[in-house]
């Protein structure tokens, strides 16, 4: 039988917003009522249900913010994407996520450490998150809601002893259950189905065989996009860069989150800044290595958006990935240390602070030459290059003349000739015959003649 995990999110309207309620007094209004306050806004007595005008006399520093269905149902989306790793099942259901959880008990043990991985998880996102498992989604729902949690066996046993008052139906209909005399689901379940059909609304009657795990209700399984686009507004205008750092990060980890489930990196990222007077700061950074990691997304990103001068507040930011390609498992070395920096990510920093300009790469041309052929470049050439005789490690600055007998410089031949002539074409003409060498018997030198003026010279040496 499946089984089903309903997650409830307590803060997510608080979530929506795109900020760190943790740190500040913050409150969700409608309809002049408080539906959700932040922690440090509930110590100075902003509880759901008090009045607008009372809100702002007990906390004359309390940041207010409409409910808006539309952020929040956004908020959902991301944390669809958050949960899909978990199972290929999610669906967004009565304001929170609906996961069948049976195959990923395999993955991640019962139903209690199933419940400790999703929360720990959670942590690291900033979430809270309630959750509660059920034969159907209604029955996990229900059970949420008596803050209950009963191991599998005892799902029906749990449910048979909870009250008529506690399920989700329309209070008249409550009341005609209990004039039929139930006053648990148990003794609703006693009675013959035929009965039960006939007394009450088709709706209560589909319903309660639902929560007993007898009805399926149909569910519509979310989809991971096939790109990432993800933004979040800000119903009040955000005035300093410092203040983009939480919802940008956040951002950042959806990514991750994304990236992980396609087995995909990218070297690709784009950021968008809607701002007040309605003009757009765009940022488009790219990364020497493909990368699917936190850091390695929010280091580059941040160190742009220091950068930046903004003429008016911020009221939107957006991520978006449309390049990927396959990631690839990292080979460790049994010898790197433990707090060596990745290379990659060191190099993703510099460019962000520096410029893409300022970065080059060591890296051979095909030129036959020695001292054009090693030079540095913004990019590695991909053509291949020519097939050539060892070269040394060493090269000398300026080659050293050793006159016209190596052997009176202490340099006896060994191999070669190895003949360079080339050059015409931009004006700097070689013509020389390259020998492998030893000089007083120690060390293997790399040596030249000049065919024009028969001297010879110290090009470097062998390692």
């Amino acid at each position: 039988m499946s089984i089903y995990a309903y997650l409830l999110f307590p803060d997510l309207s608080l979530d929506a917003q795109g900020l760190d309620h943790h740190k500040s007094k913050i409150a969700i209004h409608h309809k002049n009522r408080i539906i959700q306050s932040s922690g440090d806004a509930i110590a100075d007595g902003v509880l759901p249900g008090v009045t607008l005008s009372m809100a702002l006399v007990l906390c004359p520093k309390l940041y207010i913010y409409p409910y808006q269905p539309n952020i929040e149902r956004r908020s959902l989306h991301r944390l669809a994407i958050w949960a899909y790793q978990y199972s290929h099942q999610v669906a967004i259901w009565n304001k929170g996520l609906c996961i069948e959880v049976s195959k990923s008990k395999l993955l991640f043990g019962d139903l209690a450490e199933f419940s400790q991985t999703i929360k720990q998880s959670a942590i690291l996102q900033k979430n809270r998150v309630h959750i509660a498992f059920g034969y159907t989604p209604e029955m996990a729902a229900l059970f949420l809601k008596q803050k209950v949690r009963p191991r599998e066996h005892a799902f029906y046993k749990t449910l048979h002893q909870i009250p008529i008052e506690a399920i989700n139906i329309q209070d008249n209909q409550k009341k005609r259950l209990k004039n039929m005399g139930f006053r648990t689901i148990g003794d609703y379940f006693t009675a013959t189905s035929r009965s039960r059909q006939s007394r009450l609304h088709q709706d209560t009657y589909q319903y309660l065989d639902a929560v007993a795990g007898r009805h399926q209700t149909p569910l519509t399984w979310f989809t991971p996009p096939a790109v990432f686009n993800q933004s979040i507004e800000f119903i009040k205008g955000l005035e300093s860069i410092n203040m983009l750092k939480f919802p940008a990060n956040r951002l950042v980890q959806d990514a991750t989150n994304w990236l992980n489930q396609r087995q995909c990196a990218t070297t690709e990222i784009r950021w968008k800044l809607i701002l007040e007077d309605r003009t757009t700061e765009s940022l488009h950074i790219l990364l020497k290595q493909a990368a699917s990691n936190t850091s390695a997304l929010s280091e580059p990103t941040w160190l742009k958006l220091e950068k930046l001068n903004l003429r008016s507040s911020i009221i939107e930011i957006r991520l978006q990935i449309h390049h990927l390609q396959q990631a690839t498992l990292t080979n460790h070395d049994l010898f790197t240390k433990a707090h060596d920096l990745d290379r990659s990510q060191l190099i993703n920093r510099l460019i962000a602070r520096l410029g893409s300009d300022c970065i080059t790469t060591p890296c051979r041309i095909q030129d036959s030459r020695p001292e054009y052929a090693n030079q540095l470049k913004k990019c590695q050439l991909s053509h291949p290059l020519p097939d050539i005789p060892p070269r040394p490690i060493w090269l000398l600055d300026s080659p050293k003349p050793l006159g016209y007998s190596p052997e009176k410089a202490g340099h006896v031949l060994l191999q070669g000739p190895e003949r360079v002539e080339t050059g015409w074409w931009d004006f700097k003409p070689v013509c020389r015959q390259y020998w492998i060498g030893t000089c007083h018997h120690e060390r293997i030198s790399w040596i030249y003649e000049d065919q024009h003026s028969k001297i010879w010279w110290l090009a470097g040496w062998f390692a």
